[in-house]
């Protein structure tokens, strides 16, 4: 980045595909009136902005978003998909903006001082039953008694009835729940957001193609930039129904 805040890393001399999922809210949707919407289309849109990039974003079904960016029909992939081995032949993934968190969640007026390991020890905790999350769980946090539940919605009532001290779960998926009406407003989050890449913990990125590196670190840079001017923060703000750190 030069003295004058702008990009210098050598610019594309056309405009840019970028594709991404057509029905995957929060980060890329349709909304009710057939506009594109989400976190990954505005940070998308904002980085191009900010790179000086012109760019065109195409709506697909998911199954269709890497089989059309493996044909070369698009640039970028801003759908947010897991980065794999046989993905990682073709792609390369910007910096994240994005990395996917646990968070306890307890009812209103609980007497629970805090989410570490020492409070919660002897405490009833509930976690979705084969999630990562309950691996967390019983690495972590086998001193408590611990509940597995068939699905989220049998956790969340197992928290709003009483039969569980606190649940632990996806930070975004529980934002969703406690600020949303089945929750009947008992509920809210215990302490910080967890980040363990071990189980849980993923990371949301834009993919180039593997020869495009000098895009990838023009989006790099652009992002950057982006989080420093609270661009990105304003972005997730917009669609996200509360803090998820």
């Amino acid at each position: 980045m030069d003295p004058s805040g702008s990009i210098a890393t050598a610019r594309p001399a056309a405009g840019l595909i970028l594709l991404t999922d057509e029905d995957f809210a929060p980060w890329s949707f349709k909304g009710s009136d057939g506009t594109l919407k989400g976190v990954s289309v505005e940070l998308a849109l904002a980085a191009c902005a900010g790179a000086e990039i012109k760019c065109e974003i195409r709506a697909l079904p998911h199954q269709d978003v890497l089989a059309k960016f493996k044909a070369g029909e698009g640039d970028m992939i801003i759908s947010g998909l897991r980065m794999t081995d046989a993905i990682a032949k073709d792609a390369t993934l910007t910096r994240p903006y994005f990395v996917s968190l646990g968070r306890f969640v307890t009812r209103l007026g609980s007497p629970l001082p805090g989410a570490d390991v020492r409070s919660l020890a002897g405490k009833r905790l509930g976690y979705v039953k084969g999630s990562a999350h309950g691996a967390f769980l019983e690495k972590y946090y086998n001193r408590a008694s611990l509940t597995a539940y068939e699905n989220a919605a049998a956790m969340h009532e197992a928290l709003r009835t009483g039969l569980v001290d606190a649940i632990f779960g996806d930070s975004l998926g529980l934002s969703y729940w406690v600020g949303g009406s089945l929750s009947r407003a008992c509920c809210a989050p215990l302490g910080k957001a967890f980040v363990d890449r071990e189980t849980f913990s993923r990371s949301l990125g834009f993919l180039a193609r593997r020869d495009g590196k000098n895009l990838r670190d023009l989006f790099d840079a652009s992002l950057d930039q982006l989080e420093q001017q609270g661009v990105t923060a304003k972005i997730f703000n917009a669609y996200l129904p509360g803090p998820i750190w």
